[in-house]
């Protein structure tokens, strides 16, 4: 093989894992690491030049091309602000760019960096968390900078009137993803990190689905023997790490438990102030469609404003983007869409190896969390469910959607 073919490979490969890295890191792109990764990734598709025609590039193209233009085009129509339309159509092109450079060769790569890139993230939640906890005067410095920059929501969090470091990066939805996979790998020190930082953002949505995928995962637990359960001994290690940090806990924060019970209970029993909010999104949306049936089949457009209960005041992003983004892009596209992400879990569902399962639950906990906020749109989500694809075609099946009506 010619050293300039090799080089070239070595390139695309390095162009994926710039994407993924920057993407959870630079999610706001507020640093500008995001950006500078997607222009690196089209001067390596310029060198690359020839792909595969096929079918999935024709879909994915439709979906992430060509309708994403018609609705911006149709928002611009019904007086969307062109800023907004604009940052709302840029998500596809990353995703795009990344079907055009993912192969056989480096979709085990761009999984594990991804993966250990949410780490990081994890690892910055508890360090930040501590530093403020240890010196409170930083707040304002570190909360600055992450502001300034677009990385998250920094600063104090009011919970049932008690005030905590608020230290929460806008990919801290994706954690879940990590944990999921880094757990059934046995890396549970690892999962561990993933878990307090998941707890430490205060996300009631991604620490209820990360509690609730672990007890989907620890339902082998045991093992029979001589008509007896015992507890796995590998598991054991684990139990042990988790009530001992419980225990701490518990000693450290007696008196915060309360408010801790209060806040998770009032999220599970739809009392919080976020959940009413939800509520009160969902239904402005049913009756813009009440006003406008239009919109159900063709979509609002991008970059357009709603009056929402919710805020009590027009808004474009709402949190509970599965049903925003029909708002958006009308029906038919969302109904496509969806389409896609379930057969991806359902093909990794009915895999008979145990790796593939674990993705489809980790891809499916991700899809439910990211609705919950304005992230289901994002480059984040959509290329990680190309890279979901993917992993289908060159690892589960040969052709492309040859198990589409199978399903």
């Amino acid at each position: 093989m010619a050293l300039s073919h090799i080089l070239k490979y070595k390139i695309v490969d390095i162009a994926v894992v710039l994407m993924f890295f920057a993407t959870v890191i630079d999610l706001g792109g507020g640093l500008g690491i995001k950006y500078a990764s997607y222009t690196f990734a089209l001067f390596v598709i310029l060198l690359k030049r020839r792909f595969p025609f096929n079918k999935s590039l024709i879909s994915f193209g439709i979906l992430f091309i060509i309708c994403p233009i018609l609705s911006f085009i149709w928002g611009i129509c019904n007086n969307a602000e062109l800023n907004s339309a604009i940052i709302q159509i840029t998500p596809f092109i990353p995703a795009f760019f990344l079907l055009l450079l993912l192969d056989k060769n480096n979709i085990n790569i761009a999984l594990y960096v991804f993966n250990n890139s949410l780490l990081i993230i994890a690892i910055l939640t508890i360090v930040i968390y501590l530093l403020l906890i240890v010196n409170p005067s930083l707040i304002e410095l570190i909360s600055g900078f992450m502001i300034n920059h677009n990385m998250g929501f920094f600063g104090n969090k009011d919970i049932e009137g008690s005030y905590f470091p608020n230290v929460y990066f806008k990919s801290v939805l994706f954690l879940n993803f990590a944990f999921i996979i880094f757990y059934s790998k046995k890396q549970y020190y690892k999962s561990l990190i993933i878990f307090v930082g998941i707890l430490l953002s205060f996300s009631k949505s991604a620490t209820i689905g990360a509690i609730i995928c672990w007890i989907f995962l620890e339902i082998n637990i045991f093992h029979r023997k001589n008509n007896h359960l015992y507890i796995k001994p590998q598991k054991m290690k684990l139990i042990m790490i988790i009530l001992s940090c419980s225990i701490f806990l518990i000693v450290s924060y007696w008196h915060e438990l309360d408010v801790f019970y209060n806040y998770f209970v009032n999220a599970l029993t739809g009392k919080s102030a976020t959940t009413i909010v939800r509520i009160k999104h969902f239904e402005s949306v049913i009756q813009l469609f009440s006003d406008n049936p239009r919109f159900i089949i063709t979509g609002q457009g991008l970059g357009t404003r709603f009056y929402t209960s919710g805020f009590g005041r027009l808004a474009d992003n709402i949190e509970i983007d599965h049903i925003n983004t029909i708002r958006k892009f009308g029906f038919i596209w969302s109904t496509f869409f969806y389409y896609i992400i379930i057969w991806e879990i359902l093909i990794l569902q009915k895999s008979k190896l145990k790796q593939y399962k674990t993705l489809c639950i980790a891809f499916f906990s991700t899809f439910i969390l990211v609705g919950t906020n304005p992230l289901l749109i994002s480059p984040l989500f959509l290329m990680l469910m190309v890279l979901v694809y993917k992993i289908i075609h060159y690892n589960i099946q040969k052709n492309d959607f040859s198990l589409y009506y199978n399903i």
